[in-house]
């Protein structure tokens, strides 16, 4: 099977693992179109890790409107379409994306036999507005298969008109040799972390529930550490309020790291929190970093928001979103446990081990791509 990706999140190192693991199975050659560059949410400029021993080849190619999810489209794509006449095509940009399109068109000229796939998250109702719903609506009519990151993706898609094979799977998988349980005893020391350490990684936004994080923190008796790894525009209001915090009780605030060093961060925390609120435009997808603490065997503290239950599956403790005293609760009964939060950490990383690794994520992948050349 000659495999065809596209998408921006194949630029990173860390994400290329999926790949990696996908060209181990028998009968899959591999090739990825990624952009020459990208600008992410806080306008940084990401640019291709290129593996010169990898047993698949990374294409960076130009692009128009880096940063744009829904509007960039590749130059020169005909000549790797040309090049590797695919069986199948993997575009990751949702299936409104002017990317997509474009393989889809092109596809008819270099690669008419081959089969087509978009990945897609989004899992909030919306109608796109003209000429994106023409475009959203031309894709659908013309896709052979889709991959979506989670349940209301399914449900949404359907309503939307489309009714072709689907699987149901996150992007990517963990790296359970980096994200492993360890002694996290030196960087804690270096940190100058406390006893009870209570971890969060990712943006610093008002949707991630961290303001529900300081109101029930409020009400919790005791010395704790709050670390929080990442940055955004509520930096400065959680410093203020670290500010204010008694003594024994201490934030820290960790800037972007590289990936290399997350897992590090994750085994000094005692129990790492993600208590997501559902907006009218926006709730979790999935919650990648929940997967990443649970590998670490940290126990993890989520509330009910989308994906969240799904993903923590009864190894964890879920809370009603927007509920800070039933969020006070569980980290106040597991500061208290130092066996309940060994146990839970325990079963968090037998989930991540059967569910969310590159391994186990590609082999579901390719089963469905195989499926889908072979009908």
């Amino acid at each position: 099977m000659r495999l065809l990706y596209s998408g921006h999140t194949y630029l990173v190192e860390e994400n290329q693992k999926k790949m990696a693991a996908m060209v181990q199975h028998d009968g899959v050659e591999l090739s990825v179109v990624v952009p020459h560059l990208w600008r992410d949410m806080v306008l940084q400029t990401i640019y291709p890790h290129i593996d010169p021993d990898a047993c698949y080849q990374v294409f960076p190619t130009r692009i128009a409107f880096p940063g744009n999810e829904m509007r960039y489209f590749y130059f020169s794509l005909d000549l790797h379409m040309r090049r590797f006449r695919p069986d199948i095509i993997v575009v990751e940009n949702g299936a409104g994306a002017l990317a997509y399109t474009q393989f889809l068109l092109y596809k008819r000229r270099f690669a008419p036999r081959a089969k087509v796939v978009f990945f897609t998250w989004w899992n909030i109702p919306y109608r796109p507005l003209r000429p994106f719903h023409i475009i959203e609506q031309f894709n659908l009519r013309h896709s052979d298969g889709a991959i979506v990151g989670n349940c209301s993706a399914e449900s949404i898609l359907r309503y939307n008109g489309y009714g072709g094979p689907m699987l149901v799977l996150p992007q990517l998988g963990v790296d359970c040799g980096l994200f492993a349980p360890g002694d996290g005893g030196e960087m804690r020391k270096a940190l100058g972390l406390g006893k009870f350490v209570i971890g969060y990684a990712g943006r610093l936004i008002p949707e991630k529930g961290l303001r529900v994080l300081m109101k029930a923190l409020d009400g919790f008796h005791g010395d704790f550490d709050v670390l929080l790894v990442g940055r955004g525009p509520l930096e400065s209001e959680l410093r203020a309020w670290g500010a204010e915090l008694p003594a024994g009780q201490r934030l820290h605030v960790h800037h972007a790291v590289t990936q290399a060093q997350v897992p590090a961060l994750m085994k000094t925390m005692d129990v790492f929190v993600l208590p997501s609120l559902t907006t009218p435009y926006w709730k979790e997808q999935f919650g990648h970093v929940l997967i990443e603490a649970m590998a670490c065997g940290v126990p993890v503290v989520g509330s009910d928001s989308a994906e969240i239950p799904r993903v923590i599956g009864g190894t964890g403790r879920v809370v009603p979103e927007n509920n800070p005293d039933c969020l006070l609760v569980a980290l106040r009964e597991l500061a208290a446990s130092p066996h309940q939060r060994a146990l839970l950490g325990s079963l968090g990383r037998e989930r991540v081990l059967a569910d969310f690794t590159h391994e186990r994520i590609s082999a579901r992948t390719v089963d469905f791509l195989f499926d889908l050349v072979n009908s």
